[in-house]
């Protein structure tokens, strides 16, 4: 009975993401990507931008990294990706849930709190930018903003903070100047999961996609930077293609000046590419990276991207995109052991003590399949 379970896992599985493995080919072309990007790392012409997608504490990620004395060490989740993140000239994460110093309102979905303690593991990690205008980050209301905005400006000033605001006079841009080329962030969400009452009077609490400054916003963002990145949490959960309106608010980002998009909301990866708008503005469009790391129990949910983006400073001082990539991520799965590894480097023996996989009869080499399917550069 067990293994015709599987089996008609398995074929559903294949209904969902189709047939056709070819196991060798992506696996080697992505290994061949991340060798040569390892070789041109740190040149002094270019800068380099990594950013990942959801970082999604369930219960299971924050109960590992619990410790005796009640207090949380969430290192572990990172560890296999440091490198990465450290050697990145900008490197940025999605921060799915907001965090509350008081360890006693801890709690997973659908109203999610994450231990303060998360932010030192995110500094330790070597994460430059940190992007928390999502549909939870009123989860604990204004005390979960309060406490999140503390403990950077108290931990980690240098760690830019984004979408999120302790008062009206704040802006909505952070800058960060690398080799010279001063880039401008701005992060905004589509919605606050009904909980857009609690920012009413306080509007600036966190940055919405319908906020009327937007546009001034970001002429003010060319006008004093570089280069223009725009975060946005946007799009259908599960859902491998973006949607009308989130290619709409794209493309009106676009109009408006960013360079680059990164989106992140739908937890499951979609292609990403070049973008020219109707208006003839051109940028770079990643339209979802899908989760770094979570709990959620199904295959197209731990299968994440890391954003890889070379950027150089022309002689006439403009920034311009050299290259661009996706690199596929693995979320592990197992009782007290969630950690998140590149695909080309999850571990020899792990696939067998992944609990999602084994459940499923989900291979791992299918995994190399479903990312070239549902990710791919157009």
């Amino acid at each position: 009975m067990k293994r015709m379970g599987i089996a008609v896992v398995w074929a559903l599985c294949l209904s969902l993401f189709g047939t056709g493995y070819a196991f060798a080919g992506p696996a080697q072309d992505i290994k061949d990507a991340e060798a040569a990007s390892e070789a041109v790392s740190g040149s002094d012409d270019e800068i380099v931008i990594r950013m990942v997608g959801d970082d999604l504490i369930h219960k299971p990620i924050y109960e590992q990294s619990r410790l005796g004395d009640g207090t949380y060490q969430f290192d572990k989740i990172f560890a296999p990706m440091k490198e990465d993140f450290e050697s990145a000239d900008v490197a940025i994460l999605n921060q799915e849930t907001i965090f509350v110093r008081d360890y006693s309102k801890v709690s997973t979905y659908p109203m999610f709190g994450s231990p303060d303690a998360l932010g030192h593991a995110i500094a330790g990690a070597g994460f430059d930018v940190v992007a928390h205008a999502t549909n939870h980050a009123m989860d604990k209301g204004v005390t979960g903003i309060e406490d999140t905005i503390g403990f950077w400006e108290a931990n980690y000033p240098e760690i830019l903070y984004l979408g999120i605001h302790k008062d009206g006079a704040d802006s909505d841009i952070r800058y960060l100047t690398v080799k010279d080329l001063r880039i401008a962030f701005v992060n905004y969400t589509y919605g606050l999961n009904g909980l857009e009452k609690w920012r009413r009077g306080r509007e600036y609490l966190v940055d919405l996609l319908s906020d009327p400054d937007i546009q001034n916003t970001m002429q003010t963002a060319r006008e004093n930077s570089d280069l223009q990145i725009a975060i946005l949490h946007a799009g259908n959960e599960y859902v491998h293609e973006p949607t009308a309106y989130q290619r709409q608010q794209i493309h009106r980002f676009l109009d408006l000046g960013a360079d680059i998009v990164f989106c992140a909301h739908p937890h499951v990866l979609q292609p990403y590419q070049m973008v020219t708008t109707a208006s003839g503005n051109t940028g770079l469009v990643y339209y979802s990276l899908g989760n770094y790391i979570s709990a959620q129990g199904r295959i197209d949910c731990i299968l994440g991207g890391m954003a890889e983006v070379r950027v150089r400073k022309r002689e006439d001082g403009a920034a311009e995109i050299a290259d661009y990539s996706l690199i596929p991520l693995i979320t592990h799965q197992e009782g007290g052991n969630f950690v998140t590894y590149k695909l080309s480097d999850y571990p020899e023996g792990m696939e067998s003590r992944h609990e999602l996989l084994q459940k499923t009869g989900f291979p791992l080499q299918a995994l190399w399949e479903l990312f070239g399917r549902v990710a791919p550069r157009l």
